[in-house]
């Protein structure tokens, strides 16, 4: 019995003795610089954020076809441009009286003659086509209004760009196109295709 009070009284005065605490010391000085470690290896690459794979298409100075629309578009596609362009937004920009109108959206003409324009866009024989067309004029008349435009611009941008990008006015052409960090340099012409 005496054992285990003696075991029980050895075991609290070390655990007394490691578990108090004395004054801290005073800080010692600093040692010399060491030499330079060796130069670690190169991360794997950032994910891209879609601000370079963006594209510009424009058809420059156009005028509507009998029917009031315009299908213009990229002929002959590659798989990876198939790929990309499949996947991507797509927003389509008229210009009128010196300023780019959004689609779907009313743009206004000179002497106040407006009109009612849409489109939708897809991939079909190896062509990417943007069909745009007036949503104003029922058909009954004889013939569509002609309207001539100062341009047409598609800006096609992979779908996450649009995510990240959620303050961004998509609707103002300026804005959208210096979010993406492009400019003028990055048009690219696009054609009359037929469907």
């Amino acid at each position: 019995m005496l054992k285990k009070l003696l075991l029980i009284v050895w075991v609290s005065v070390v655990g007394l003795s490691i578990s108090c605490k004395g004054p801290e010391g005073a800080v010692g000085p600093q040692g010399e610089k060491g030499e330079t470690g060796a130069t670690g290896a190169t991360g794997p690459a950032g994910a891209d954020t879609g601000g370079g794979s963006a594209l510009i298409l424009s058809s420059g100075a156009d005028t509507t076809e009998a029917d009031g629309s315009f299908i213009r578009g990229i002929p002959e596609l590659s798989a990876e441009d198939e790929e990309f362009l499949g996947s991507s937004v797509v927003l389509v920009y008229i210009k009128a009286q010196g300023v780019y109108w959004p689609l779907p959206g009313v743009v206004s003409f000179a002497a106040g003659q407006q009109s009612n324009f849409t489109f939708y866009h897809g991939i079909e024989q190896k062509t990417f086509f943007v069909e745009i067309f007036q949503t104003d004029w029922s058909g009954t008349a004889t013939a569509a209004p002609v309207r001539i435009v100062q341009d047409v611009r598609v800006v096609i941008l992979p779908a996450t760009t649009l995510r990240l990008n959620a303050a961004v006015n998509y609707n103002n052409y300026e804005e959208t196109i210096a979010s993406l960090g492009l400019t003028e340099n990055n048009v690219r012409k696009i054609k009359k295709v037929t469907r």
